[in-house]
This record gives structure tokens, C-alpha cells and sequence, in this order.
């Protein structure tokens, strides 16, 4: 028996006449270049063996296929992983199962799992014609930040911290940043623009504080969406810039006029 099992299903489009092959060749490579790459660097991770080829789907061994049921699976010593595309005449059905081979198999696929419960739903959507360009880039982004990413980065003394006061809460919030100091200004671009969190709040408030060089200065934050956000990340630092730029689907200029 597996220690992990997930199923997501989805209406079939009317008059859909793709086989379950087709359908996880949707799923996974219809997904926008830097998802894909997001997603491989994830199973890597997980310690899944994912080369690439024709006769894979994004890497994964199609160990057996017929036109309602496809399963993939990912070698590796760490964990048994199978993915099961299964069609009827009117729904479509995605399953995971994980058996955990050795330790830490466990913990990793843990931290998986909020990202998998986004990708599965949305990418099944997208693949039938659902779902908005970019909702499941925010989705995922977004998970990894509030879970992994935003925790480690703010423990970090050198790292850049943006204060801002939560819109419903009134309690102060913290969000790692990327950018540059111009004199008084600091600049910097939002991947989701108004969609992201620390935007809205500064919508509700633009008063804020911002962390920088281990010291916390006060500014207010200004919205500008009439500046060219790409041209824009090429004056910011690179590594951030390119960060933004791969995953980013709402570009957004910040300003913070010091105080």
C-alpha cells in the first residue's frame, strides 16, 4: 500500500477525444517554460530521476499506456512515485501515490505536498481550458514563499525586509524583498503586482518600514504602473531581477520614499 494517495478529478470537456497519454502530456508539458523548470528542480529535489526524452512525459517513464489509463512513474532510491492519468466518458481522474522508500522520503514529499495539492487542480484546469494565464504560477510561488521560502529568507540578518500593516489584521507583516536604494528611494518590482499580499496592504496603507543593511528605516511605498517593470528589474539586482522575471506574471514598480 502506498503512504501517500491523492485524487483530483475534472469534468471532460465537451467532445474531448484526447487519451489519458494526451492528457498528461497537457498536464505536465503544456505547463509555461518556467513552471516546467520549477517543477523539475522540485522532483530533483525529492531525489526523482527525471532525464528527458521523446518518449517520456517532462521526464517521467511512461510505464504503461492504454487510450483511458497512463501511468508514469520516477525512479528513485528515496521513493516510489507513480502518477495515474484514468479517463471515463465523462471525467477526468489524477492520481498520486508515494511509497516511501527510505528516510528522509518522508519530510521531503511533506514539503511537496502543498505545492502538488495546487499544481494537480490547476494544471488539470488549464489542460481543459479553465483556468486564467499566471493563476498557477501565484499559486505555487506563493505556497513555496509563505512556507519556505519567506521563513528561511527572514531569519537571514543581511536579508531585505519590507514592513507593511496587514489590511484586515492591523498587525504588522514582513515580506523579503529584492531591490535597490537610490538616495532616498528604493525600488523594487512585484512578480504579481496587485495580486501580491504586501501590495494590497500597501494599497490599504503606504506607510511602511523596510530593513535594509540591518537597519529599519520608514518610508512610504507608492504603486507605478505606468513604469516599464522589465526595464526596470535591469537596473535592481540580477539575481533577484531574474527571479522576478522568470516567475512573475504581473510585473509591478514599487517605489519607497524614505523618510
Amino acid at each position: 500500500m502506498p503512504d501517500f494517495t491523492s485524487t483530483v478529478d475534472i469534468s471532460r470537456p465537451a467532445g474531448d477525444q484526447r487519451d489519458a497519454l494526451a492528457w498528461a502530456r497537457a498536464v505536465w508539458e503544456g505547463a509555461p517554460p518556467p513552471l516546467r523548470a520549477f517543477l523539475r528542480t522540485g522532483w530533483l529535489g525529492l531525489g526523482l530521476t527525471t532525464r528527458l526524452s521523446p518518449d517520456r512525459v517532462l521526464g517521467w517513464t511512461v510505464a504503461s499506456a492504454t487510450p483511458d489509463r497512463v501511468v508514469l512513474e520516477a525512479p528513485s532510491p528515496l521513493m516510489t512515485t507513480r502518477n495515474i492519468v484514468h479517463l471515463d466518458a465523462d471525467r477526468v481522474y489524477w492520481t498520486t501515490e508515494v511509497t516511501y522508500n527510505r528516510f528522509p522520503a518522508r519530510q521531503l514529499w511533506a514539503l511537496a505536498v502543498p505545492i502538488h495539492e495546487r499544481v494537480i487542480p490547476a494544471r488539470l484546469r488549464a489542460a481543459a481550458g479553465r483556468a486564467r494565464p499566471g493563476d498557477l504560477q501565484h499559486r505555487i510561488v506563493t505556497t513555496f514563499q509563505r512556507r519556505l521560502g519567506n521563513p528561511v529568507l527572514s531569519r537571514l540578518p543581511g536579508q531585505t525586509l519590507l514592513e507593511t500593516t496587514g489590511r484586515s489584521s492591523g498587525l504588522p507583516r514582513q515580506t523579503p524583498i529584492g531591490g535597490r536604494r537610490v538616495g532616498q528611494e528604493f525600488w523594487l518590482v512585484s512578480e504579481f503586482g496587485e495580486r501580491s499580499q504586501y501590495v494590497r496592504n500597501i494599497q490599504a496603507d503606504p506607510r511602511v518600514r523596510l530593513r535594509l543593511h540591518g537597519r529599519w528605516l520608514r518610508g512610504v511605498a507608492r504603486l507605478l504602473p505606468d513604469d516599464d517593470a522589465r526595464a526596470r528589474l535591469k537596473s535592481l539586482p540580477r539575481w533577484n531581477s531574474t527571479a522576478v522575471q522568470a516567475f512573475g506574471t504581473d510585473l509591478l514598480t514599487i517605489r519607497i520614499d524614505l523618510d
